[in-house]
């Protein structure tokens, strides 16, 4: 298993001390021996800073009452020994949060420029010079030493909704999950971690890429697990335990997930489903609906088991299926419903009343991952099956079928009513290519023939010449 970024197990990290302890409001000493057990605790206290997610952390809010400090300066973890500010220049007003007092945020005045003296971890004396936030950063932390708190030099404290203080690890692989992992971070949530799927070849080039979700958590600094089977299962779950999890979240992940696993969060996991459950379970939510014609689709937000999209139900949001709508325009609908739905149901979690609706297993049905050849036409079905099929394959990977021994993609087509044998071209103009069906017609406006880019019919028309009569066939492995 590969695993990106820093997850620290709990032997080398340190505990925070609760925001009443004494050692937090007396002045913490001098260090004078500048050994081992000194650059321990530094070592501590930076995997502890990083654990938390926080940019900065003073010995006292481990319960050392000693004045050392370390700070997460620009790219690099800055240690200091004995801090002191010399030099002060200008201010700045900002919030600002403490690890020491959880659920909180304070409008805070500050220095706009700092200069600190301070000792390393083997008695060096220096200086940094700090601008802006990091100057509030040092600011904050050097205030810890003295025996203070952001909060009583607020001149306004704000508390923070319950649900933003959980610590969230974020399952998912394509682009559907990365569009509601960003929306998790757009709105501040605490994500301490993120699994997704190995790196995989793509494209014609087949290089190697990572999955949308770890392009996104990287972008954040977020720790990265990618397991290659199930086989990893068990070292999946001790690092997901040492990230402390309150929920485990998964979007479009694309494996269900096994008991150890789903017993590590403290709250539980919940799924963002694209589906009304129990209508659609499985991977293929969004292209079983339109192969369907359904006219409602929505999202599904549930607790996860150890079933099929099985789990009780917290929140769904629904929303009319156009009948003209593609995957690939679904796709993005749901994703954007889904990160509004998964936001709504936070809050209800984040509250302690989320609810937990059994699904009506007399109502369930599947939607299996997509195989090969299930994009192929088949022109003896009735237009409006056509459609639905070159609708629920736009634009990946494509609706299929032959014509001259060639592959066509077909993006785009409407029905009419009309007769003509399966697959017989009945027109070929700028209106598009007409062409029949075991019950109707389907007019052909949007392509892509093999090798070539996306086009219209009239470009089409311009570089093949395709004639009234011809017969486009069913893209079968032996005719292929």
């Amino acid at each position: 298993m590969e695993v990106t970024g820093r997850i620290i197990p709990p032997e080398e990290r340190l505990a925070l001390v609760p925001s009443d302890h004494p050692v937090l409001r007396r002045p913490a000493d001098a260090v004078r021996d500048f050994d081992e057990a000194l650059g321990a605790l530094l070592d501590k206290m930076a995997n502890t800073m990083y654990h938390e997610g926080g940019v900065g952390l003073a010995a006292p809010q481990v319960g050392e009452g000693k004045r050392v400090v370390v700070t997460h300066y620009g790219e690099e973890r800055l240690e200091l020994v004995n801090p002191e500010i010399v030099t002060i220049e200008g201010t700045q007003d900002g919030y600002e949060g403490c690890l020491s007092v959880p659920g909180y945020m304070g409008e805070v005045q500050r220095p706009a420029k700092v200069r600190v003296r301070y000792f390393d971890r083997r008695g060096r004396k220096s200086w940094v010079d700090a601008e802006g936030w990091p100057a509030r950063v040092l600011s904050h932390e050097l205030d810890h030493l003295d025996g203070g708190l952001f909060i009583e030099c607020s001149t306004r404290v704000l508390r923070l909704r319950p649900e933003k203080a959980m610590r969230i690890v974020f399952m998912g692989t394509p682009e559907f999950a990365a569009i509601v992992l960003d929306a998790l971070l757009e709105e501040g949530y605490k994500v301490v971690g993120v699994v997704t799927a190995p790196d995989r070849p793509r494209g014609r080039g087949q290089r190697v890429h990572a999955s949308p979700v770890k392009d996104l958590a990287l972008e954040g600094d977020i720790p990265v697990l990618q397991p290659e089977s199930r086989a990893d299962d068990e070292e999946l779950a001790q690092y997901l335990a040492w990230l402390e999890p309150d929920l485990l979240i998964t979007a479009a992940y694309g494996r269900i997930l096994p008991r150890p696993i789903l017993d590590v969060p403290r709250i539980g996991a919940i799924n963002v489903h694209a589906s009304l459950l129990p209508r659609y379970r499985g991977a293929a939510p969004i292209q079983r609906q339109i192969l369907a014609g359904e006219e409602t689709s929505g999202i599904t937000i549930y607790w996860m088991d150890e079933g099929m999209d099985s789990g009780p139900v917290i929140h769904r949001a629904e929303m009319p299926l156009r009948q003209d709508i593609t995957a690939g325009e679904l796709h993005d609908e749901l994703a954007d419903l889904g990160s509004e739905a998964l936001l709504e149901a936070l809050e209800m979690i984040g509250a302690g009343d989320a609810p937990a609706e059994p699904q009506d297993e007399s109502r369930a049905n599947l939607a299996p991952k997509i195989v090969r050849g299930e994009n192929r036409i088949d022109w003896q079905r009735r237009a409006v099956e056509v459609e639905r099929r070159i609708r629920a394959f736009c634009p990946r990977p494509g609706a299929e079928a032959l014509w001259r021994g060639r592959r066509l993609k077909i993006l785009e087509a409407t029905v009419e009513e009309g007769e003509g044998g399966p697959g017989e071209v009945l027109e070929v103009s700028e209106r598009g290519i007409l062409v029949g069906t075991g019950n109707g017609l389907c007019r052909i406006t949007r392509l892509q023939p093999a090798g070539k880019r996306p086009m219209s019919v009239n470009e089409f028309v311009l570089g093949y010449d395709m004639a009234v009569g011809e017969v486009m066939q069913t893209d079968h492995d032996d005719q292929a």
